[in-house]
């Protein structure tokens, strides 16, 4: 999934990194006597913990599987009920740079890109049979102010990674490659009163009326978070 990208430095966004928390989550029931655990042509070589002989978490299988609304993963995982929650995922050959730009560069770019897309649909949606300068005047206002989000308070829930190789009918390693997950959160509240601060560059005059600028920043709050919270990094 192709997301657009906000600059941000890297100084400013490894401070987020301190907040981050340990957490306790459910098992998936996958686990093997050693970390190879066939999955058709791909086999999972190591994994987080195989050391210890944990399980792969739940989290992670329903990540894998599309499954990373808040209400889905507050079932499996403590730490996420009361936030709003964006899932980073990222592929590569080093574990190190894949952590390290996954977390340190992606993930707040790709939150206010993410909040643009929404704005720019709920504008759509609002203003349909509208002229359509209008319409486009409209989107590149909300997209604009959205620019300026300097979102605070983001913190890492949780984080796992896994080492994959990929076998031909012969079952050679034709390539191998980490995958890493990442859930973060923040407070609700907190989230809320960043999206209203950045909304007050909204000219209400040009948009009609007060209705459409409170209508993005619902939609923003109730569907930000479920539908379109996946980040996929390459």
């Amino acid at each position: 999934m192709k997301k657009s990208v906000l600059c941000f430095t890297v100084l400013a966004l490894s401070a987020l990194l301190f907040g981050c928390k340990t957490t306790q989550t459910k098992g998936s029931g996958i686990k093997g006597k050693s970390a190879k655990v066939e999955t058709g042509k791909r086999v999972i070589e190591d994994y987080q913990g195989a050391t210890f002989g944990s399980e792969i978490p739940q989290w992670v299988k329903l990540i894998s599987d599309g499954q990373y609304s808040t209400e889905v993963l507050n079932s499996v995982m403590p730490g996420v009920n009361g936030k709003k929650i964006f899932v980073v995922t990222n592929r590569g050959k080093n574990l190190s740079y894949v952590e390290q730009w996954a977390d340190l560069v992606k993930v707040e770019t790709e939150v206010a890109g993410i909040m643009e897309r929404v704005a720019g649909k709920s504008v759509e949606a609002e203003m349909a049979g509208k002229d359509n300068a209008d319409l486009q005047e409209a989107i590149k206002m909300y997209r604009t102010s959205l620019t300026s989000v300097r979102l605070t308070g983001l913190e890492k829930v949780a984080n796992y990674w896994v080492k994959v190789n990929v076998l031909d009918s012969k079952k050679h390693v034709i390539d191998t490659f980490y995958e890493y997950y990442a859930v973060w959160g923040m407070d609700n509240k907190t989230f809320k009163a960043q999206l209203e601060q950045a909304m007050q560059g909204i000219d209400e005059t040009v948009t009609e009326s007060a209705y459409l600028k409170a209508k993005v920043t619902a939609e923003i709050m109730d569907k930000v978070a479920d539908e379109d919270s996946i980040i996929d990094v390459e």
